[in-house]
């Protein structure tokens, strides 16, 4: 999948981010509780496009070696439902090709050191929060994270979704 789609598919969550703090601004009490599900939408919403962009890398790299294949591949994952973890990526790396793993396994070790050695944040961790809060939201209720601390934590976990598509992109 170029980097393109992939800034295009991110690009909505920060304009989503932009839209809610320019019409419910954090400075108001009565705003709080408002803002509190706004940040749980976001989440969901953020999970829901980490889910979009995995299939499409998984439907993208299959429609390159077939076009069998890539139908194949589309209704195996067309229903992926949330299991996104970096578990989840690792073994659908697996699953297509083992090298396509060892280059995510190799890629997502060097980012995430290099990360954890110049800001003190674990990528893997920040990605896995989002997915969490997804879940907490979603079928909880639980109202866990502010719209900033959503969007900090993404600007750093949608970078999980990068290294898996270069993974898949011999990039």
């Amino acid at each position: 999948m170029p980097r393109s789609d992939l800034a295009l598919h991110f690009s909505r969550i920060d304009d989503l981010i932009f839209e809610i703090n320019s019409l419910v601004p954090d400075n108001s009490y009565q705003a709080t509780q408002f803002r509190a599900d706004l940040a749980g939408l976001l989440v969901v919403a953020i999970a829901a496009t980490y889910e979009t962009c995995v299939k499409e890398i998984l439907y993208g790299y299959a429609n390159q070696q077939h076009i069998a294949f890539g139908e194949y591949a589309r209704r195996s994952y067309e229903k992926i439902n949330s299991k996104i973890k970096v578990s989840d990526l690792t073994n659908y790396c697996k699953i297509f090709d083992p090298t396509i793993k060892t280059r995510f396994q190799e890629r997502l070790k060097s980012k995430k050191t290099a990360l954890l050695e110049r800001s003190g944040i674990d990528i893997a961790r920040s990605y896995q929060q989002i997915l969490d809060w997804r879940h907490d939201f979603a079928h909880k209720a639980n109202r866990n994270t502010t719209i900033e601390e959503a969007a900090k934590t993404h600007r750093i976990g949608k970078r999980i979704i990068y290294i898996f598509d270069d993974a898949f992109n011999k990039i």
